[in-house]
């Protein structure tokens, strides 16, 4: 009888991770063909690119494997990390075979992704071979060893196609297992924790992780090795902090929770290990895994966790749709079954988990992507099958782990390649995650008790910003025990300042002008979008050349592929401390959505704040219960359950200098009272708001 895990009840060894010596003998033999093929004068493209990633490989399993690696120096370390890794960075990437343009020359571009998914799916087996996992390294070689051996007996045809969905259909059921343990499995848990504690005291460690470091990566974890530990410490408390209150905010009872899972970023490591140590005195463990982007986690929401950034954005992005090759109807039923019964599995873990507590990053270089012909995009029933898909996925998670009943918190920091002044912009966004929710609750109240007196908002631009929204509020029928917004603080959402709100549909409509606003780590240029009762009817942006690639670039990152979405959310950021930073060390647009949604007013396009939570009643810290947690597509979750969500929520912020006026309105049109006025908040008792701005102003 196999020992189990204390923690569910369950076997803590996945299929993935049993060794045969069967298996041991056909790794042996793919990789002795691979290398004699790749030899071969008329060996197809790419394929000695594929042998000799899949032997470095091999190399470095080895050298886990039988001791020698821990003793290696952090030069030799990374040298073998570029082995695997190397081709995808910026002027190697241009000559590999990973590279759909690289791929659609030798093969066509109808063929191409399927060949450049084998070089992604083959590096991305790494982090497996680093803890001793074999079976994900074996799979990939025999399915690159099986569609060359198909283009040398029959050439490039739809077999190649036919091999790469078989191979995700096939093993589906073996990946979520594995991912299922990694993700809240006590053992897996402790394996990356004990690679962050080592990374944390010691750079080569980086490595360790087995996937692709970048500069940025390095330069972070040097830059956090000088800080005293009390820094440390702080950065630690205030995410922690956050998480924490997070659930009197939201009046979730916290006694049954045991487990926060983490999603943060390599370089960070010490204040990881020490946030780690925070949630245990709590009584919460972490429950760490490693990002990974293998086929079958693409195409069934499996891939997040911990992870380096990009070390080449434009081969992120070539390869951000590769879950299109294979995507199928049958899969839907594969990847639901086997979802499910890893739930079913991890059921006590799924009840005790608490949320996420994530750690984002900033300031990578900005990029102007190239779109290739062979990149598959969502059309047709791709597309309808993959939202179909990710409804399901949410609608089965909710039954193990209720919205209601889990929190979360997001925290950023920037990393160096922000620019020269990276150790003073980190230093002052300290300062912007450490701001005293009292005191901002206090100010935004006064905010609210105006905007509560009105049935709609207009907010408007200035200067060249068009922006020219109606903001249709729900009716209060008791004001004295209701409110519309909610007062936020640093919990779920740090840093502080906002008021949001869910808007009525019906009669929301106008221009949402931006000229510059980055979510995701991309900026968009000139973005408009013009919604009619709520729903966007119209979208363009300026990051492509042509008004086609522009308005296929937002249907696919901000529309999510769907044919229109709601306005989710208004709402009014007062954060003018990290505006002010944003403009003083010009990093303005290189903000995240998370620090960007509270220099301005923001809308989110998608899904509510309060998506699958709508009957969890809310509260101000004043006893107000916050009733405008629904609009008119969520309430359809009584009546046609697949058309209440969209399963996104994305916010985009008008800066204050690009912002006219935000006035309140009687329901016959009359001004009831302004919030902001020529960028500047003028409710009495918000007048410390524009010191920031006022000192800005000075400087400039």
């Amino acid at each position: 009888m196999t020992k189990k895990d204390r923690k569910t009840g369950t076997s803590p060894l996945p299929s993935m991770m049993n060794w045969t010596a069967e298996e041991k003998e056909r790794l042996s033999l793919v990789l002795s063909w691979m290398k004699s093929a790749s030899k071969k004068k008329d060996a197809p493209a790419g394929l000695k690119e594929l042998s000799d990633i899949a032997l470095a490989q091999e190399k470095l399993y080895k050298a886990v494997a039988n001791g020698t690696w821990a003793a290696m120096s952090k030069d030799e370390k990374c040298a073998c990390n570029k082995a695997i890794f190397g081709c995808i960075e910026a002027d190697a990437y241009e000559k590999s075979i990973l590279n759909p343009d690289v791929a659609t020359r030798a093969y066509g571009a109808m063929y191409a992704q399927v060949i450049s998914a084998l070089g992604r799916e083959l590096t991305e087996t790494t982090q497996y071979l680093m803890r001793g996992i074999l079976k994900p390294f074996l799979y990939a070689c025999e399915l690159i060893a099986e569609i060359y051996g198909h283009i040398e007996r029959d050439g490039v045809d739809r077999g190649i196609k036919q091999s790469l969905y078989f191979y995700a259909h096939d093993y589906c059921r073996e990946y979520a297992e594995l991912r299922m343990s990694e993700m809240y499995g006590a053992s897996a848990r402790q394996t990356i924790e004990e690679m962050v504690r080592r990374a944390a005291e010691d750079e080569s460690c980086l490595y360790d992780y087995g996937l692709p470091i970048s500069e940025n990566v390095i330069a972070v974890h040097r830059f956090l090795a000088k800080q005293p530990q009390r820094t440390i410490d702080e950065m630690a408390r205030t995410f922690v902090n956050g998480f924490i209150d997070s659930f009197e905010t939201m009046r979730i009872d916290r006694a049954p929770k045991k487990s926060v899972f983490f999603d943060t970023y390599f370089g960070y490591e010490r204040v990881t290990a020490r946030a780690i140590d925070l949630f245990r005195e709590e009584g919460l463990e972490p429950d760490l895994c490693l990002a990974c982007n293998l086929l079958v986690y693409t195409s069934s929401f499996l891939q997040g966790g911990m992870a380096g950034t990009s070390v080449n954005r434009q081969y992120s992005y070539d390869h951000r749709k590769n879950y299109l090759l294979v995507f199928q109807r049958p899969m839907i039923e594969e990847i639901m079954e086997s979802r499910r019964e890893n739930l079913e599995r991890y059921k006590e873990a799924c009840a005790a988990y608490a949320g996420i507590a994530a750690q984002e990053v900033f300031g990578v270089p900005d990029i102007k992507f190239v779109n290739k012909r062979a990149v598959p995009v969502t059309k047709g029933r791709g597309g309808d099958f993959f939202n179909e898909l990710r409804t399901r996925v949410c609608d089965l998670d909710e039954k193990y782990m209720p919205e209601e009943e889990s929190t979360y918190t997001i925290i950023a920091y920037p990393v160096p390649s922000i620019g020269d002044r990276f150790e003073e912009v980190f230093r002052e966004t300290i300062v912007c995650n450490n701001l005293p929710n009292a005191k901002y609750k206090e100010i935004q109240q006064k905010l609210i008790d105006v905007l509560d007196l009105g049935a709609y908002v207009t907010v408007t631009g200035r200067g060249d910003n068009e922006t020219n929204m109606k903001v249709m509020l729900h009716t209060l029928t008791d004001p004295a025990t209701q409110t519309n917004f909610e007062n936020c603080g640093a919990d779920v959402n740090i840093p502080v300042g906002e008021v949001f709100t869910s808007p009525v549909l019906k009669g929301t409509e106008g221009l949402l002008h931006v000229m510059k606003v980055c979510i995701d780590g991309t900026t968009y240029k000139n973005l408009r979008i013009r919604f009619q009762d709520g729903m966007i009817t119209e979208y363009c942006c300026e990051n492509f050349p042509t008004e086609a690639e522009n308005k296929a670039f937002l249907k696919d990152v901000l529309l999510r592929d769907l044919e229109t979405l709601p306005i989710g959310e208004f709402a009014i950021g007062t954060n003018t401390v990290a505006y002010a930073m944003g403009i003083r060390y010009d990093v303005q647009e290189k903000l995240p959505i998370l620090i960007a949604e509270k220099t301005g007013p923001h809308f989110a396009v998608g899904d509510t704040c309060y998506s699958r939570m709508e009957e969890h009643a809310l509260y101000n810290p004043n006893g107000k219960e916050i009733i405008a947690r629904e609009n008119e597509v969520s309430a359809l979750r009584n009546t046609d359950p697949a058309k209440a969500y969209t399963n996104t929520h994305t916010d985009i912020t008008i800066p204050y200098n690009e912002l006219g006026e935000i006035l309140v309105h009687a329901a016959d049109g009359s001004v009831i009272g302004a919030i902001i006025r020529d960028g500047r908040f003028v409710v009495p008792g918000t007048e410390e708001l524009n010191i920031p701005l006022e000192e800005l102003e000075k400087e400039q």
